[in-house]
């Protein structure tokens, strides 16, 4: 056809489109649960090879098993390394300085 033009994309490394898929089904189920309807925004997630990486801020202990055990399960993730910091308003804190 005359004036149409097809759009190719080269893929060079899959990796990137499985990072971005894994990303996408943690941000799902973030904003799904009831735990964290209002935190999910404070939690940052990387993924490479496996390893998810969460890092981020929670007001208690217990957020912080939640939001790990929410993330158990999806199928590319092998490890899930939760370095979210817990600081609370009554002053109880495990941030590392």
């Amino acid at each position: 056809m005359k004036g149409t033009r097809e759009k190719t994309r080269i893929r060079i490394d899959g990796a990137e489109d499985t990072s971005e898929r894994v990303l996408q089904q943690v941000h799902q189920r973030l904003v799904c649960s009831c735990h964290f309807s209002r935190h999910w925004r404070e939690i940052r997630c990387d993924y490479c090879d496996g390893v998810l990486i969460l890092r981020g801020r929670l007001p208690t202990f217990y957020l912080k098993q939640v939001l790990q055990s929410i993330l158990n399960g999806l199928p590319e993730i092998e490890r899930i390394e939760n370095r979210v910091d817990v600081v609370s308003v009554e002053g109880l804190s495990s941030v590392r300085r």
